[in-house]
């Protein structure tokens, strides 16, 4: 699964098949701010529905 990195700067996405630890690039290509990774595209995604869920919850 694809890693997800955020740019701290911007907020822009990215996608990459590796760990921050071995990307060459550990910049934002539009704003050169720096990449935080985010985790695995399953695990982000799984975050955001439990979030989603939680909502659901307290309405």
């Amino acid at each position: 699964m694809p890693y997800i990195y955020r740019c701290k700067k911007c907020g822009a996405i990215y996608y990459s098949a590796t760990s921050i630890e071995y990307q060459l690039n550990k910049y934002c290509e539009k704003c050169g701010g720096e990449l935080e990774q985010l985790g695995e595209e399953g695990e982000v995604m799984e975050k955001e529905e439990e979030k989603k869920s939680e909502k659901k919850k307290k309405e």
